[in-house]
């Protein structure tokens, strides 16, 4: 998807492409939605079809695509993805910094396929409807870290200590020695607190 159209890639189709593989997707599927309750067997359907009449593949019939993921993802056994060792998964957070990195290029992404070419593409669709449920759930926990800042860490009273002592002991003899780096006029102000110097 990251190209218009076929045309507009600068390097010249793969030769599976052509002799193979259908190249272009052909599903789109949603991990979220392929572990819910209501929405999960659809999602899997769209991986079966997607599967279905290749070579040497062997694909389960329509009717039984519910049963299978009643028991893969309702009534499987341990070891899985909600039974590993450490802390749960509530316990990971994004920054502020970071969810509003992730809601930019998403809107981006959105906006990319939600135009032009792709407004009539029914698999870009579904593209953009996960880009949809991805931006509410973003939009929620952005919009919660934004209302309950993190606490500001208290002042560590030896990091200048810290500092000045990572420095001095970088570089090999006198390297830094203060009268050479004095002269080094674009560097100078950038390093001259780690002499108690004033910068001039």
């Amino acid at each position: 998807f990251f190209f218009n159209t076929e045309d507009t890639k600068p390097w010249p189709k793969n030769s599976h492409c052509i002799t193979d593989i259908n190249c272009f997707p052909t599903a789109v599927v949603s991990y979220e939605k392929l572990r819910k309750h209501g929405e999960g067997p659809n999602e899997l359907r769209k991986l079966a079809e997607a599967l279905r009449g290749k070579k040497d593949m062997t694909v389960i019939s329509d009717e039984a695509i519910d049963c299978v993921w009643f028991e893969t993802f309702i009534h499987a056994t341990a070891p899985n993805n909600d039974d590993r060792a450490g802390l749960p998964r509530e316990s990971y957070h994004f920054t502020l910094h970071q969810l509003q990195t992730i809601a930019n290029k998403l809107q981006e992404m959105k906006d990319k396929y939600s135009t032009g070419n792709w407004a009539t593409n029914e698999i870009a669709q579904d593209l953009v409807a996960a880009f949809d449920d991805y931006i509410g759930e973003i939009g929620d926990e952005l919009d919660y870290v934004q209302a309950n800042p993190p606490p500001t860490p208290a002042p560590n009273v030896d990091y200048y200590d810290e500092l000045v002592s990572w420095y001095e002991s970088v570089g090999r003899g006198n390297r830094y020695e203060i009268d050479k780096v004095r002269q080094m006029r674009g560097y100078w102000p950038l390093v001259a607190h780690l002499y108690n110097e004033t910068a001039q």
